[in-house]
């Protein structure tokens, strides 16, 4: 049964019993929680498996410690507890790629030195000497990872496409197992899930205003990130972040392959689990990979 206007009005008052809802609104892009945004004030996020639970903890750890090491704002709960996180919200709408395209040049550099110096923040952020353990990205950043992962394609998803769609893919995968080293990184920390409707935008100062959804950060391969964003945006965007990202030229390589196989894991994955929206997640995407 689908909840209804009822349901999600008692879910708001378990949580926060003395507020009077005005108005709220349900997002359910993510694939982990069901989002509340209450009174255009305050985000009420609901997960409802021990997975999530746990996930939720970690996360709300992580943005307690890096909002205050980063430049753009980052989400600071008010309450975070048995699957529910309460914060309040961050101002701004999807940064849409349409966004950035229709920026005048000035603009559009603007916004990548935003987007370059908030990860060149969080990708420096020292994590040796922590009284608490930072965990590992659940985003695939290994050479076992994506071996298995393209042993799962060959045999589930190659049999559902063309043929050169399989040379393609076959040809993606052996450039990067194939290359001695390619997947050696130093692990810091990175967001991991770093997609449009996770970066805002303030349409009223022509800027980025926050970056929200930490489900999945942790120690990880920097790349990942620079990938989400050739994904979303294309090298058009990122190649102009280098003047705040100095380390982009020697990531760019790997960026390049996870923007392009993530796209083939998730059609693995709804193969495997049977869920449709697994196959649409990359609809919109930039397709503006270079090859050099």
């Amino acid at each position: 049964m689908i909840p209804d206007d009822t349901y999600w009005r008692e879910q708001i008052h378990k949580v926060m019993p003395d507020l009077e809802i005005e108005n709220y609104e349900l997002h359910q892009e993510g694939l982990v929680n069901d989002v509340l945004v209450v009174n255009d004030h305050w985000v009420i996020r609901f997960t409802h498996t021990e997975w999530g639970k746990n996930l939720m903890a970690v996360e709300d750890q992580l943005m307690r410690f890096i909002a205050p090491l980063v430049s753009l704002s980052v989400p600071s709960s008010d309450r975070c507890s048995d699957g529910v996180m309460v914060y309040k919200l961050l101002q701004g709408r999807t940064f849409l790629r349409e966004i950035w395209i229709d920026a005048d040049e000035k603009t559009q550099q603007a916004m990548a030195d935003q987007l370059g110096r908030f990860l060149n923040e969080l990708h420096h952020i020292p994590t040796g000497n922590l009284n608490w353990e930072i965990p590992l990205t659940l985003a695939p950043v290994t050479l076992e990872t994506w071996l298995d992962i393209h042993e799962r394609f060959v045999k589930k998803v190659q049999p559902l496409i063309l043929p050169y769609q399989v040379d393609w893919a076959e040809d993606l995968f052996m450039s990067a197992i194939n290359t001695p080293n390619f997947f050696d990184f130093n692990p810091v920390l990175i967001h991991g899930d770093l997609v449009p409707y996770h970066i805002l935008y303030s349409e009223e100062n022509e800027c980025l205003n926050g970056v929200i959804d930490f489900a999945i950060a942790g120690l990880g391969d920097p790349a990942t990130d620079l990938g989400s964003l050739i994904t979303s945006y294309g090298e058009t965007l990122v190649s102009k972040i280098e003047k705040e990202y100095p380390d982009l030229t020697n990531l760019l390589p790997r960026a390049r392959f996870y923007a392009q196989a993530n796209e083939l894991q998730w059609v693995l994955l709804g193969v495997e689990s049977g869920e449709k929206y697994w196959f649409t997640a990359h609809l919109g995407g930039a397709r503006d990979i270079r090859t050099v």
